[in-house]
């Protein structure tokens, strides 16, 4: 069996402050040694349920935070910023290694918006006040799995803070193992599990997740898909209009396509147009 992980650093034992999450940040070297111990975790429980090939997709910022020095031996990592020459689906790179029979969410956070969440934001915070897939708030676990879906790939863990926990379930339903990490206490607290016992937890969480039987279904969000951004300001919008997409109120656009991957590659082009030089994290 193939898993594929796409790893996120929000949602990390430990993280809960913008000093973790970026270059030069007091404890980013710290961080990222928390953020590739959770990975090391997923890929030991993924082997242990069964797995025989893991690719770990770097989804956090620049894409380039996992210590590949510290990566475990049995898994492959996809690296480098999220540039749409790149990476066009942003954290969801590397499918090319496959055929995948099974998906792990890691290190994940709760969507824009979401009251009370820890880190909250979805894609680029800077940016984005919200998305919406087939007009319905969604976050990156939502969005992720939506295009994990269309290749046939369902989400069998999902691990992070429990606010964004709540959220998986809600949007992926019953199917998917949840490993909960840390407790919100506020946008930038929380109360964290030590790293040995949270590997332990996510580890343990990998490994049911793969050895349920029957496995639960992909994500499917039927066609045509229909993906809405609103952003923080209207100079944003205007800015990301450049590449394409349908205006929609003071600060929205409207993007429309034939399947997910189709319809993301289109949004995320928008948003790092709206970047432009201000997205260090690009390059």
């Amino acid at each position: 069996m193939r898993v594929y992980i796409s790893a996120d650093m929000e949602g990390v034992t430990g993280v809960c402050h913008r000093d973790h999450l970026v270059v030069g940040g007091q404890d980013y070297e710290r961080a990222r040694r928390w953020l590739t111990g959770d990975v090391n975790a997923a890929v030991e429980g993924a082997l242990e349920g069964g797995a025989d090939d893991v690719v770990v997709a770097d989804g956090h910022a620049t894409m380039r935070n996992i210590l590949l020095d510290e990566l475990h031996e049995a898994a492959r990592l996809v690296t480098g910023p999220a540039q749409a020459r790149n990476r066009a689906l942003g954290q969801i790179a590397g499918l090319e290694a496959g055929p995948f029979q099974a998906a792990f969410l890691v290190g994940y956070h709760s969507r824009a918006g979401a009251p009370g969440g820890l880190l909250s934001h979805t894609w680029v915070g800077a940016l984005v006040h919200e998305i919406r897939l087939q007009q319905r708030p969604a976050g990156e676990a939502l969005l992720n799995a939506a295009l994990l879906g269309h290749h046939g790939i369902p989400v069998l863990l999902a691990t992070g803070a429990d606010d964004f926990c709540r959220e998986a379930r809600a949007d992926l339903g019953e199917g998917v193992e949840l490993a909960e990490v840390k407790r919100t206490l506020g946008p930038t607290a929380c109360l964290s599990l030590a790293p040995a016992r949270s590997r332990r937890v996510i580890r343990e969480a990998a490994a049911r997740a793969l050895r349920r039987r029957p496995l639960p279904a992909p994500l499917r969000v039927g066609t045509p898909v229909l993906l809405e951004v609103e952003f923080h300001r209207r100079e944003m919008r205007d800015r990301a209009q450049e590449t394409g997409g349908t205006p929609t109120g003071d600060r929205g656009l409207r993007f429309e396509g034939s399947d997910p991957p189709t319809a993301v590659a289109a949004l995320w082009r928008s948003l790092e147009e709206a970047l432009r030089e201000d997205a260090a994290f690009l390059k």
